[in-house]
Protein backbone atom coordinates (compact mmCIF):
# COMPACT_ATOMS: atom_id res chain seq x y z
CA UNK A 1 0.00 0.00 0.00
CA UNK A 2 2.98 2.06 0.92
CA UNK A 3 4.22 1.51 -2.29
CA UNK A 4 1.05 2.48 -4.22
CA UNK A 5 0.96 5.79 -2.22
CA UNK A 6 4.16 6.35 -3.21
CA UNK A 7 4.06 6.11 -7.07
CA UNK A 8 0.44 7.80 -6.95
CA UNK A 9 2.36 10.76 -5.09
CA UNK A 10 5.19 11.09 -7.47
CA UNK A 11 2.65 10.89 -10.97
CA UNK A 12 1.08 13.55 -9.29
CA UNK A 13 3.97 15.59 -8.73
CA UNK A 14 5.00 14.61 -12.30
CA UNK A 15 1.58 15.31 -13.92
CA UNK A 16 1.77 18.56 -11.87
CA UNK A 17 5.00 19.41 -12.77
CA UNK A 18 4.24 18.61 -16.79
CA UNK A 19 1.28 21.31 -16.98
CA UNK A 20 3.00 23.79 -15.03
CA UNK A 21 5.73 23.11 -18.10
CA UNK A 22 3.14 23.32 -20.47
CA UNK A 23 1.57 26.58 -19.21
CA UNK A 24 5.08 28.07 -19.14
CA UNK A 25 5.14 27.00 -22.88
CA UNK A 26 1.70 28.62 -23.91
CA UNK A 27 2.63 31.54 -21.93
CA UNK A 28 5.76 31.91 -23.80
CA UNK A 29 4.01 31.24 -27.42
CA UNK A 30 1.77 33.96 -26.46
CA UNK A 31 4.16 36.20 -25.58
CA UNK A 32 6.03 35.28 -29.20
CA UNK A 33 3.48 34.11 -31.75
CA UNK A 34 0.26 36.30 -30.42
CA UNK A 35 2.49 39.69 -30.75
CA UNK A 36 -0.10 42.51 -30.04
CA UNK A 37 0.90 45.61 -31.71
CA UNK A 38 0.24 49.07 -29.92
CA UNK A 39 -2.76 50.73 -30.67
CA UNK A 40 -2.09 53.61 -28.77
CA UNK A 41 0.62 55.01 -30.04
CA UNK A 42 1.43 57.18 -32.88
CA UNK A 43 0.70 56.39 -36.43
CA UNK A 44 3.76 56.24 -37.75
CA UNK A 45 6.66 55.98 -34.95
CA UNK A 46 9.90 57.71 -34.83
CA UNK A 47 13.10 55.45 -35.67
CA UNK A 48 14.30 52.93 -32.88
CA UNK A 49 17.41 50.99 -32.83
CA UNK A 50 16.91 47.46 -33.21
CA UNK A 51 18.13 46.27 -30.08
CA UNK A 52 14.74 46.97 -28.37
CA UNK A 53 13.45 44.05 -30.61
CA UNK A 54 15.65 42.04 -28.74
CA UNK A 55 14.46 43.06 -25.21
CA UNK A 56 11.23 43.01 -26.25
CA UNK A 57 11.75 39.02 -27.26
CA UNK A 58 14.01 38.45 -24.31
CA UNK A 59 11.74 36.12 -21.91
CA UNK A 60 9.98 34.63 -25.17
CA UNK A 61 10.85 31.07 -26.23
CA UNK A 62 14.52 30.46 -27.70
CA UNK A 63 13.12 30.64 -31.78
CA UNK A 64 12.53 34.58 -31.17
CA UNK A 65 15.55 35.04 -28.97
CA UNK A 66 18.01 33.83 -31.66
CA UNK A 67 16.14 35.17 -34.13
CA UNK A 68 15.87 39.04 -32.92
CA UNK A 69 19.21 38.03 -31.82
CA UNK A 70 20.36 38.03 -35.11
CA UNK A 71 18.30 41.12 -36.54
CA UNK A 72 20.69 43.97 -35.30
CA UNK A 73 23.77 42.87 -36.34
CA UNK A 74 22.61 43.37 -40.23
CA UNK A 75 19.44 45.70 -39.59
CA UNK A 76 20.12 49.01 -37.68
CA UNK A 77 16.77 50.37 -36.83
CA UNK A 78 13.15 50.02 -37.09
CA UNK A 79 10.08 51.95 -37.59
CA UNK A 80 6.38 50.87 -35.34
CA UNK A 81 3.32 51.19 -37.07
CA UNK A 82 0.43 51.42 -35.39
CA UNK A 83 -1.74 48.17 -35.23
CA UNK A 84 -5.27 49.95 -35.95
CA UNK A 85 -5.95 47.03 -38.73
CA UNK A 86 -4.32 49.83 -41.48
CA UNK A 87 -0.52 48.81 -40.58
CA UNK A 88 -0.06 47.07 -43.75
CA UNK A 89 -1.34 50.05 -45.83
CA UNK A 90 0.26 52.22 -44.30
CA UNK A 91 3.74 50.65 -43.66
CA UNK A 92 3.91 50.26 -47.64
CA UNK A 93 2.42 53.79 -48.42
CA UNK A 94 5.03 55.32 -45.46
CA UNK A 95 7.98 53.42 -47.35
CA UNK A 96 7.16 54.17 -50.41
CA UNK A 97 7.16 58.16 -50.20
CA UNK A 98 10.49 57.31 -47.95
CA UNK A 99 11.87 55.06 -51.02
CA UNK A 100 11.36 58.16 -53.58
CA UNK A 101 12.62 61.14 -50.78
CA UNK A 102 15.92 58.88 -50.13
CA UNK A 103 16.66 59.33 -53.96
CA UNK A 104 17.31 62.42 -53.86
CA UNK A 105 16.10 62.79 -56.83
CA UNK A 106 13.31 65.42 -57.63
CA UNK A 107 12.67 64.58 -61.54
CA UNK A 108 11.94 61.43 -60.68
CA UNK A 109 9.63 62.39 -57.83
CA UNK A 110 8.05 64.59 -60.63
CA UNK A 111 8.01 61.33 -62.72
CA UNK A 112 5.70 59.28 -59.84
CA UNK A 113 3.73 62.27 -59.43
CA UNK A 114 2.68 62.31 -63.28
CA UNK A 115 2.19 58.61 -62.80
CA UNK A 116 0.07 58.51 -60.00
CA UNK A 117 -1.81 60.96 -61.93
CA UNK A 118 -2.33 58.94 -64.99
CA UNK A 119 -3.59 56.06 -62.61
CA UNK A 120 -6.77 57.96 -62.39
CA UNK A 121 -7.64 56.61 -65.76
CA UNK A 122 -7.33 53.15 -64.18
CA UNK A 123 -10.17 54.45 -61.56
CA UNK A 124 -11.67 55.75 -64.47
CA UNK A 125 -12.15 51.85 -66.73
CA UNK A 126 -13.60 50.02 -63.50
CA UNK A 127 -16.58 52.46 -63.16
CA UNK A 128 -16.03 54.87 -60.10
CA UNK A 129 -16.55 58.57 -60.69
CA UNK A 130 -14.05 61.50 -60.01
CA UNK A 131 -15.91 62.75 -57.14
CA UNK A 132 -15.65 59.75 -55.34
CA UNK A 133 -11.63 59.24 -55.46
CA UNK A 134 -10.77 62.92 -56.08
CA UNK A 135 -10.00 64.33 -52.95
CA UNK A 136 -7.50 60.99 -52.00
CA UNK A 137 -5.74 61.33 -55.23
CA UNK A 138 -5.36 65.18 -54.45
CA UNK A 139 -3.98 64.04 -50.44
CA UNK A 140 -1.17 61.57 -52.51
CA UNK A 141 -0.13 64.44 -55.07
CA UNK A 142 0.47 67.27 -52.29
CA UNK A 143 2.66 65.22 -50.71
CA UNK A 144 4.67 64.10 -53.35
CA UNK A 145 4.83 67.77 -54.12
CA UNK A 146 5.99 68.46 -50.64
CA UNK A 147 8.44 66.34 -50.76
CA UNK A 148 10.34 66.88 -54.29
CA UNK A 149 10.70 71.08 -53.22
CA UNK A 150 13.93 72.31 -51.70
CA UNK A 151 14.83 72.12 -48.41
CA UNK A 152 13.10 68.57 -47.80
CA UNK A 153 14.55 67.02 -51.40
CA UNK A 154 17.89 68.18 -49.98
CA UNK A 155 17.93 66.30 -46.76
CA UNK A 156 17.01 63.39 -48.33
CA UNK A 157 17.13 61.48 -44.79
CA UNK A 158 15.59 63.77 -42.77
CA UNK A 159 12.08 61.88 -42.45
CA UNK A 160 10.39 64.81 -40.62
CA UNK A 161 7.87 66.25 -43.14
CA UNK A 162 6.89 62.32 -43.92
CA UNK A 163 6.32 61.47 -40.06
CA UNK A 164 4.65 64.60 -39.27
CA UNK A 165 2.70 64.11 -42.69
CA UNK A 166 1.80 60.21 -41.74
CA UNK A 167 0.70 60.97 -38.19
CA UNK A 168 -2.11 63.50 -39.91
CA UNK A 169 -4.93 61.03 -39.48
CA UNK A 170 -7.18 63.07 -42.14
CA UNK A 171 -3.93 62.79 -44.65
CA UNK A 172 -2.71 59.74 -43.80
CA UNK A 173 -5.82 57.48 -44.10
CA UNK A 174 -6.53 59.45 -47.23
CA UNK A 175 -3.37 58.44 -48.98
CA UNK A 176 -4.03 54.59 -47.99
CA UNK A 177 -7.57 54.81 -49.12
CA UNK A 178 -6.29 56.24 -52.95
CA UNK A 179 -3.86 52.97 -52.62
CA UNK A 180 -6.44 50.52 -51.66
CA UNK A 181 -8.42 51.87 -54.21
CA UNK A 182 -6.45 51.80 -56.68
CA UNK A 183 -4.78 47.97 -55.62
CA UNK A 184 -8.49 46.87 -56.44
CA UNK A 185 -9.22 48.30 -59.80
CA UNK A 186 -5.67 47.14 -60.76
CA UNK A 187 -6.66 43.42 -59.48
CA UNK A 188 -10.07 44.10 -61.60
CA UNK A 189 -8.47 44.90 -64.57
CA UNK A 190 -5.78 41.85 -64.60
CA UNK A 191 -7.77 39.05 -62.51
CA UNK A 192 -5.34 36.40 -64.19
CA UNK A 193 -2.28 37.17 -62.11
CA UNK A 194 -4.42 36.89 -58.51
CA UNK A 195 -7.56 34.57 -59.05
CA UNK A 196 -5.58 31.42 -58.76
CA UNK A 197 -4.17 32.24 -55.21
CA UNK A 198 -7.94 32.65 -54.13
CA UNK A 199 -8.37 30.76 -51.04
CA UNK A 200 -11.60 31.77 -49.12
CA UNK A 201 -12.94 34.12 -51.81
CA UNK A 202 -14.41 32.14 -55.09
CA UNK A 203 -14.26 35.45 -57.32
CA UNK A 204 -11.87 38.26 -57.36
CA UNK A 205 -14.62 41.08 -56.75
CA UNK A 206 -15.67 38.95 -53.91
CA UNK A 207 -12.16 39.06 -52.68
CA UNK A 208 -11.85 43.09 -53.56
CA UNK A 209 -15.42 43.59 -51.92
CA UNK A 210 -13.79 41.96 -48.54
CA UNK A 211 -10.34 42.21 -48.41
CA UNK A 212 -9.25 45.30 -50.18
CA UNK A 213 -11.95 47.99 -50.54
CA UNK A 214 -13.40 47.98 -46.48
CA UNK A 215 -10.91 50.77 -44.23
CA UNK A 216 -9.57 48.99 -41.11
CA UNK A 217 -8.89 45.35 -42.99
CA UNK A 218 -5.54 44.18 -42.49
CA UNK A 219 -3.62 43.90 -45.80
CA UNK A 220 -2.88 39.94 -46.81
CA UNK A 221 -0.02 38.16 -49.41
CA UNK A 222 -1.94 38.82 -52.02
CA UNK A 223 -2.86 42.33 -51.79
CA UNK A 224 0.32 43.08 -50.91
CA UNK A 225 1.34 41.03 -54.04
CA UNK A 226 -0.91 43.68 -56.16
CA UNK A 227 -0.20 46.84 -54.24
CA UNK A 228 3.50 46.53 -55.61
CA UNK A 229 2.76 45.11 -58.59
CA UNK A 230 1.38 48.20 -58.85
CA UNK A 231 2.97 50.97 -57.24
CA UNK A 232 6.45 49.72 -56.51
CA UNK A 233 7.37 47.91 -59.67
CA UNK A 234 6.90 49.97 -62.08
CA UNK A 235 8.75 52.64 -60.22
CA UNK A 236 11.97 50.04 -60.31
CA UNK A 237 11.20 49.92 -56.34
CA UNK A 238 11.77 46.84 -54.29
CA UNK A 239 9.76 45.47 -51.21
CA UNK A 240 11.47 43.05 -48.94
CA UNK A 241 9.52 41.18 -46.16
CA UNK A 242 11.07 39.49 -43.27
CA UNK A 243 9.21 37.50 -41.52
CA UNK A 244 9.69 36.70 -38.09
CA UNK A 245 7.52 33.49 -37.02
CA UNK A 246 8.34 30.17 -35.46
CA UNK A 247 9.79 28.81 -38.54
CA UNK A 248 12.65 26.46 -37.62
CA UNK A 249 15.79 28.35 -38.84
CA UNK A 250 18.24 30.77 -36.61
CA UNK A 251 17.14 33.69 -38.60
CA UNK A 252 14.23 35.52 -40.16
CA UNK A 253 12.78 34.35 -43.30
CA UNK A 254 13.06 36.90 -46.12
CA UNK A 255 11.20 36.89 -49.24
CA UNK A 256 11.53 39.90 -52.10
CA UNK A 257 9.07 41.43 -54.48
CA UNK A 258 11.37 42.99 -57.38
CA UNK A 259 11.06 43.20 -61.03
CA UNK A 260 11.82 39.64 -62.33
CA UNK A 261 12.17 40.47 -66.11
CA UNK A 262 14.89 42.68 -65.96
CA UNK A 263 18.78 40.83 -66.36
CA UNK A 264 20.31 40.98 -63.06
CA UNK A 265 23.60 42.49 -62.63
CA UNK A 266 26.35 43.13 -59.76
CA UNK A 267 25.54 46.94 -60.32
CA UNK A 268 21.84 46.35 -60.89
CA UNK A 269 21.67 44.80 -57.43
CA UNK A 270 23.70 47.38 -55.59
CA UNK A 271 21.15 49.99 -56.73
CA UNK A 272 18.38 47.95 -56.21
CA UNK A 273 19.90 47.58 -52.52
CA UNK A 274 18.99 51.40 -52.11
CA UNK A 275 15.56 51.08 -54.05
CA UNK A 276 14.07 48.63 -51.45
CA UNK A 277 11.51 48.87 -48.86
CA UNK A 278 11.82 46.41 -45.97
CA UNK A 279 9.04 45.52 -44.10
CA UNK A 280 9.43 43.38 -40.24
CA UNK A 281 6.29 40.69 -40.51
CA UNK A 282 4.71 39.61 -36.83
CA UNK A 283 1.87 37.64 -37.06
CA UNK A 284 -1.03 40.10 -37.58
CA UNK A 285 1.24 43.15 -38.08
CA UNK A 286 3.76 44.71 -39.82
CA UNK A 287 6.66 46.96 -39.03
CA UNK A 288 9.30 49.03 -41.12
CA UNK A 289 12.80 47.57 -40.68
CA UNK A 290 15.78 49.17 -42.02
CA UNK A 291 19.31 47.23 -43.27
CA UNK A 292 22.96 49.03 -42.12
CA UNK A 293 23.25 51.34 -44.36
CA UNK A 294 19.64 52.25 -45.62
CA UNK A 295 19.75 55.65 -43.15
CA UNK A 296 23.17 57.17 -43.91
CA UNK A 297 24.90 58.51 -47.59
CA UNK A 298 28.12 56.62 -48.69
CA UNK A 299 30.56 57.87 -45.73
CA UNK A 300 33.24 60.92 -46.67
CA UNK A 301 36.91 59.97 -46.77
CA UNK A 302 38.65 60.82 -44.19
CA UNK A 303 42.05 61.77 -46.03
CA UNK A 304 43.44 62.88 -49.15
CA UNK A 305 44.14 60.84 -51.76
CA UNK A 306 45.94 61.40 -55.25
CA UNK A 307 42.58 61.44 -57.06
CA UNK A 308 41.11 63.90 -55.03
CA UNK A 309 43.91 66.26 -55.37
CA UNK A 310 43.76 65.41 -59.38
CA UNK A 311 39.88 66.62 -59.11
CA UNK A 312 40.83 69.72 -57.68
CA UNK A 313 43.58 70.70 -60.09
CA UNK A 314 41.06 70.06 -63.04
CA UNK A 315 39.05 72.66 -61.28
CA UNK A 316 41.46 75.07 -61.51
CA UNK A 317 42.43 75.25 -58.20
CA UNK A 318 46.14 76.14 -56.75
CA UNK A 319 47.52 74.40 -53.56
CA UNK A 320 49.18 76.53 -51.10
CA UNK A 321 50.37 73.54 -48.44
CA UNK A 322 51.59 70.37 -48.45
CA UNK A 323 48.02 68.67 -50.62
CA UNK A 324 48.53 65.14 -48.85
CA UNK A 325 48.95 66.30 -45.30
CA UNK A 326 46.39 63.35 -43.25
CA UNK A 327 43.69 64.38 -41.51
CA UNK A 328 40.27 64.43 -40.52
CA UNK A 329 36.93 65.54 -42.55
CA UNK A 330 34.86 64.58 -39.83
CA UNK A 331 35.92 67.20 -37.40
CA UNK A 332 35.17 69.80 -39.72
CA UNK A 333 31.82 68.70 -40.12
CA UNK A 334 30.75 68.60 -36.80
CA UNK A 335 32.25 71.83 -36.15
CA UNK A 336 30.46 74.57 -38.94
CA UNK A 337 32.39 77.04 -37.63
CA UNK A 338 35.75 75.84 -37.98
CA UNK A 339 37.35 75.95 -42.03
CA UNK A 340 35.93 72.25 -43.22
CA UNK A 341 39.06 72.25 -45.31
CA UNK A 342 41.90 73.49 -43.23
CA UNK A 343 41.84 70.17 -41.12
CA UNK A 344 41.84 67.62 -44.13
CA UNK A 345 42.30 69.57 -47.53
CA UNK A 346 45.39 71.79 -48.07
CA UNK A 347 44.11 75.59 -48.28
CA UNK A 348 43.21 76.36 -52.35
CA UNK A 349 42.55 79.30 -54.00
CA UNK A 350 40.54 79.04 -56.87
CA UNK A 351 40.82 82.55 -59.46
CA UNK A 352 38.46 80.95 -62.49
CA UNK A 353 36.38 78.21 -63.91
CA UNK A 354 37.65 76.82 -67.01
CA UNK A 355 34.87 78.18 -68.70
CA UNK A 356 36.41 81.58 -68.33
CA UNK A 357 33.98 82.67 -65.85
CA UNK A 358 34.66 84.17 -62.42
CA UNK A 359 35.38 81.90 -59.51
CA UNK A 360 32.90 82.07 -56.40
CA UNK A 361 35.94 83.87 -54.75
CA UNK A 362 36.14 86.43 -57.29
CA UNK A 363 31.87 87.21 -57.28
CA UNK A 364 32.47 87.62 -53.96
CA UNK A 365 35.06 90.11 -53.67
CA UNK A 366 33.96 91.49 -56.77
CA UNK A 367 30.35 91.97 -54.73
CA UNK A 368 31.71 93.36 -51.73
CA UNK A 369 34.57 95.72 -53.07
CA UNK A 370 36.78 94.53 -50.32
CA UNK A 371 41.02 94.56 -50.37
CA UNK A 372 42.89 90.88 -50.54
CA UNK A 373 45.83 90.17 -49.88
CA UNK A 374 48.47 89.53 -52.99
CA UNK A 375 48.21 85.71 -54.28
CA UNK A 376 50.09 83.22 -52.47
CA UNK A 377 53.10 81.40 -54.14
CA UNK A 378 52.48 78.31 -55.49
CA UNK A 379 54.13 75.42 -53.24
CA UNK A 380 53.59 72.55 -55.29
CA UNK A 381 56.06 71.82 -58.31
CA UNK A 382 53.47 69.00 -59.96
CA UNK A 383 50.55 71.51 -60.10
CA UNK A 384 52.88 74.64 -60.94
CA UNK A 385 54.15 72.81 -64.09
CA UNK A 386 50.94 71.43 -64.86
CA UNK A 387 48.48 72.30 -67.64
CA UNK A 388 45.26 72.78 -65.30
CA UNK A 389 47.17 75.67 -63.65
CA UNK A 390 45.35 78.80 -65.53
CA UNK A 391 49.09 80.57 -65.32
CA UNK A 392 50.61 77.67 -67.47
CA UNK A 393 50.75 78.50 -71.72
CA UNK A 394 49.41 75.28 -72.39
CA UNK A 395 45.80 76.05 -69.91
CA UNK A 396 42.81 77.44 -72.28
CA UNK A 397 42.06 80.29 -69.77
CA UNK A 398 45.81 80.61 -69.75
CA UNK A 399 46.48 84.07 -67.33
CA UNK A 400 50.03 85.05 -67.06
CA UNK A 401 51.18 86.18 -64.31
CA UNK A 402 51.83 89.84 -63.13
CA UNK A 403 55.26 91.20 -62.16
CA UNK A 404 56.50 93.81 -61.03
CA UNK A 405 59.55 96.01 -60.97
CA UNK A 406 60.25 94.52 -56.72
CA UNK A 407 60.23 90.97 -57.96
CA UNK A 408 62.79 91.37 -60.90
CA UNK A 409 65.95 90.03 -59.70
CA UNK A 410 69.08 91.41 -61.24
CA UNK A 411 71.65 89.22 -62.21
CA UNK A 412 74.17 89.08 -59.50
CA UNK A 413 77.71 91.18 -60.57
CA UNK A 414 80.83 88.83 -61.40
CA UNK A 415 84.27 90.54 -61.20
CA UNK A 416 83.96 94.04 -59.48
CA UNK A 417 80.97 96.11 -59.15
CA UNK A 418 82.32 98.68 -61.58
CA UNK A 419 83.24 95.85 -64.20
CA UNK A 420 79.46 95.10 -63.91
CA UNK A 421 77.81 98.07 -64.18
CA UNK A 422 79.86 98.66 -66.91
CA UNK A 423 78.73 95.96 -69.17
CA UNK A 424 75.41 95.88 -67.75
CA UNK A 425 75.04 99.73 -70.18
CA UNK A 426 76.69 98.30 -72.72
Amino acid sequence: MAEEASSSSSAAAQEKADMKSAQELADLEKLSAQYEPDVDGPLVGELQSSKILEAEYADADTVYVRKTAALSPKYSNYRTIKGDGNCGWRALAFGYFELLLRTGDAKFIESEYDRIESLNKLLDSVGMSEYLYEDFVDETKRVLKAISKSPTIDNPYDDKLLVEEFNNADASNAIITHLKLLTSAFMKIYPDAYVPFLVEHPTIDEYRSAQIEPYGVQIDHLGVKALIDLLFIPAELSVEISYLDRSDSDEVNVHKFEDESAPATAKKREDQEQRTLRLLYRPGHYDLIYKNGDLAPPSLPTSPTLESVRVSMMLGQEYTTDPFRPSSLIEGIMNPSSNLCGGCYPVMRAYRSHDGTLSTFQKVREENKTEVETDPPLQTKMFRNSHYNTRHYQNDNFQPEMWGPDQIRQPKPRGSQREFWRRFKL
